[in-house]
């Protein structure tokens, strides 16, 4: 089971994932020009560290537009039954 929380934490203290397979570098500005323009719309999903499980993209994107903070979803999981 995982527990979900949206919570809102300063771009300084997000930390990507080291293993992130995507490099999709060349969508930054695209990304990031859809967010000047609409505003942040999917938040970030993060573990209890503050390490992006989704939304590198958003967060290159948010770091070129240098906002201070940002909404995330913050993933704790409990317990895994498959």
């Amino acid at each position: 089971m995982v527990k979900i929380e949206c919570k809102i934490v300063k771009i300084k203290d997000i930390k990507p994932y080291e293993n992130n397979p995507r490099k999709n570098k060349k969508a930054v500005g695209v990304v990031a020009k859809s967010i000047k323009d609409y505003g942040f719309k999917v938040p970030l999903v993060l573990d209890e560290n503050n390490v992006i499980i989704c939304g590198h993209t958003r967060y290159m994107a948010a770091q070129k537009l240098g906002p201070v903070s940002y909404t995330h979803l913050r993933a704790h999981e409990t317990s895994l039954h498959l």
